[in-house]
């Protein structure tokens, strides 16, 4: 009956080892040197920037037209979780309905 079972954890146990021995032969000691360790964009240096969640968001609010839901939104609890439980509903009439 377990047959399978002990083929499958002994191949596993087996896989384990040998990445193990792999990691501990292997060159742990690897350091770029030089532009080697510096980030390339499209073959330009790689300058870090910082974005706030409201410039990422505002692309998405703007091109589908979600300035609307703002006006909608209170900010309560229990209203989002009243709006959550209609749209699941709705997502599941529709599901049973197609």
């Amino acid at each position: 009956m377990f047959e399978n079972w002990t083929l499958f954890i002994g191949s596993f146990m087996g896989f384990i080892l040998l990445g193990f021995l792999i990691y501990l032969i292997g060159n742990r000691s690897f350091r770029p040197e030089g532009k080697k360790g510096e980030t390339y964009t499209c073959g330009e240096p790689f300058q870090k920037v910082s974005v706030t969640s409201d410039n990422f968001y505002q692309a998405i609010i703007e091109s589908m037209g979600l300035n609307r839901l703002r006006d909608v939104h209170t900010g309560n609890l229990s209203d989002y979780v009243i709006w959550m439980v209609v749209g699941i509903v709705m997502i599941v009439i529709m599901v049973l309905v197609i």
